[in-house]
């Protein structure tokens, strides 16, 4: 075994799709992913439950899949010393990916998990007897409230932040600064949505709250500003600026993985979310409208964020030079939801895949 590549936050929804795209590879490396479990019983279910969200069966290449039981924010990531050694000696790449995304975490819990984790991770990292290079997945707003333009390579205030999440992964950033001695690249992610062809998710998270609430006409205003942009960015095309970041050689620093120019207007969101329900656009009421005790509350600072992310070293990366435009798949997204019912009726990727081209033949 060897070019094995170490995988945390593999469970969630931008780690399952990096994990996939990589057991998608030919001749694709061994994954080692950190599972939280007791023994290798439960990781082992885990994992099958993992995969039952992208296949309808597992295809031959899970069997480059090695979970490993771990805690985030035990020393040396809790493993066990025979699972310790086995990935010193072969593991050469690392992508940190996991992460509570929680964004009224408290701010000692979220620096456990975000920064201390962060790390543990660099501990182990730091161990590796060959290791290439280790991916740090941040966020793109890390940068707060401030700046009109957030560029890869722009220096960071350190306030301004909307909540707990941000700080912590901004701190995160700190701690892999210090290791100076671990080559590490951070990617840098929007908000990340469904697969931009099959509209595919396995979490229906911030955006899409306030989408499935509109659908479900459980509000008539929203708190956001029209002109605020909404940057979201397709799962795929996040897990391909990881991977690419992973394995471009020469490169370093941080890459932004975001609509960047293409980031859609709150309006146009509006706009495009009416024509597929077929309602009435909401009455757009200022931003902090809304009583504290609203579910929507958490996410609306999210609806009049003004900054453009800045992009260009990513798109070099990709194969396309660009994100696909959030016009042209966010029918796909809201279909997506209406048909498992935002998520209470599961379905996996293969099978969205499959009745997307089955409706592309039909059309």
């Amino acid at each position: 075994m060897s070019d094995a590549v170490l995988l945390t936050g593999g469970t969630g929804f931008l780690g399952l799709a990096f994990l996939a795209r990589l057991l998608e590879q030919d001749e694709g490396p061994e994954v080692f992913l950190a599972v939280r479990a007791e023994d290798a019983e439960e990781a082992d279910g885990r994992v099958a439950k993992l995969l039952s969200q992208l296949y309808e069966d597992p295809p031959a290449s899970a069997s480059r899949l090695h979970p490993v039981c771990a805690e985030l924010t035990a020393s040396g990531l809790g493993l066990a010393a025979d699972d310790r050694q086995t990935i010193s000696a072969n593991v050469n790449r690392v992508v940190h990916c996991a992460a509570s995304v929680e964004f009224t975490l408290p701010l000692d819990e979220a620096r456990e998990i975000n920064v201390e984790g962060t790390r543990r991770v660099l501990e182990v990292a730091g161990e590796l007897k060959g290791l290439e290079r280790m991916v740090h997945v941040s966020t793109a707003y890390v940068c707060g409230r401030e700046p009109d333009r957030f560029d890869e390579d722009d220096e960071i205030s350190g306030e301004g932040f909307r909540n707990t999440y941000e700080q912590t992964k901004w701190e995160g950033e700190l701690a892999v600064a210090e290791a100076e001695d671990i080559p590490c690249v951070t990617v840098r992610p929007s908000v990340v949505v469904g697969e931009s062809g099959s509209g595919w998710t396995s979490s229906f998270n911030v955006i899409y709250w306030p989408l499935q609430a509109f659908a479900r006409g459980m509000f008539t205003e929203v708190a956001a500003d029209p002109e605020g942009l909404i940057d979201m960015v397709p799962v795929d095309y996040v897990a391909e600026v990881m991977e690419r970041a992973l394995l471009e050689p020469g490169i370093e620093g941080a890459f932004h993985a975001v609509a960047g120019e293409r980031a859609l207007t709150v309006a146009e969101v509006i706009d495009q979310t009416c024509r597929v329900f077929e309602r009435e656009p909401p009455k757009l009421t200022p931003i902090g409208t809304l009583p504290d005790d609203h579910p929507a509350t958490v996410f609306a600072p999210y609806f009049d964020v003004h900054t453009v992310f800045g992009d260009k070293r990513a798109r070099s990366l990709v194969a396309n030079g660009a994100p696909p435009a959030a016009e042209n798949y966010m029918p796909g997204l809201l279909d997506y939801g209406l048909q498992t019912r935002w998520g209470k009726a599961p379905m996996s990727r293969e099978a969205a895949r499959a009745r997307t081209a089955t409706s592309v033949s039909q059309g």
